[in-house]
């Protein structure tokens, strides 16, 4: 066979993902989090936990793991209650064992009446208790230091997407060349957004790892009417600036090409990258989606 013509899909996010991480099987974590409320997370498995809040009644879930680096975690699940319901609930903790520090994201779906898919998410910072040793005071944090960074992320060998991270509430995307084509492309839905903006946060976790964290919000605020294939979906990316790779995962909704009805989404990605070059006319292009 020639490999060179071997079918690959033409838009995929998940070709250059990790496999899931079973190396914390068996271990358990008391999370000391800031809002006052300690969380408990016992890996019973290979891809099975139990999770609860101090004083409350366990829960049980199936979760996915990737690593950003040798001693930081990626972990979310979506509680199973929900799982079957308009109102899905999703909880990921990035767990980093070197510094003992924890950032939890609860993301929620169906808390907004009139745009039932818009995601909601929640961020809070914390410790982890060991025993025997003090519990650290720093913490992982909101960030400005990846503002003025662009990068082209490889997601498959048909995939490519470009990023501008040029404000700490907002990012930039454009795929590869598409900030400079001039033709309207009717089949893109991109192109009946006001801008390529869209919603943003960016949490240091330590020198060079990074957890971004976008909501496709405003797309699901100006198209949600059309029925567009990708609804509101937040996605988490622990990005790796001296390796220049990034592990993540997509949660919220799509429209299924097969069945043409929207179904849930939540899967986990995978990209390396490099620096890339924007034209000045994209750079400097005012957002349109504020004052």
């Amino acid at each position: 066979m020639n490999l060179k013509n071997y079918p690959r899909r033409e838009y995929a996010i998940d070709q250059f993902t990790q496999p899931h991480c079973s190396e914390l099987a068996g271990e358990s974590f008391h999370f000391v989090m800031d809002d006052g409320y300690d969380y408990y997370l016992n890996f019973t498995g290979k891809d099975t936990l139990e999770w609860n809040w101090a004083g409350e009644k366990q829960g049980k879930a199936r979760y996915q793991c990737m690593k950003g680096d040798d001693t930081t975690y990626l972990v979310d699940y979506e509680l199973e209650e929900y799982k079957n319901t308009p109102n899905r609930v999703n909880h990921l903790f990035c767990i980093d064992l070197e510094q003992r520090l924890v950032t939890r994201v609860i993301c929620t779906i169906g808390d907004n009446p009139k745009l039932p898919y818009l995601i909601k998410s929640d961020y809070t910072f914390g410790a982890i208790e060991m025993e025997g040793m003090e519990l650290p005071f720093k913490r992982h944090c909101f960030t400005t230091d990846l503002l003025g960074t662009r990068v082209e992320w490889h997601w498959s060998t048909m995939t490519i997407t470009r990023h501008m991270y040029f404000s700490s509430d907002y990012y930039r995307l454009t795929t590869k060349g598409s900030e400079i084509v001039k033709v309207r492309d009717e089949s893109n839905m991109f192109n009946f957004l006001p801008g390529p903006d869209e919603l943003a946060r960016y949490i240091k976790i330590k020198d060079k790892l990074y957890l971004f964290c976008l909501t496709e919000e405003l797309m699901e605020r100006v198209l949600h009417e059309t029925n567009p294939p990708f609804r509101s979906n937040n996605m988490i990316f622990l990005q790796n600036y001296e390796r220049m790779y990034h592990v993540g995962r997509t949660f919220g909704t799509v429209l299924s090409r097969t069945t043409n009805q929207l179904v849930p989404c939540h899967i986990r990605f995978g990209a390396f990258g490099n620096p890339v070059k924007f034209p000045d006319n994209f750079e400097n292009a005012a957002n349109p989606y504020t004052v």
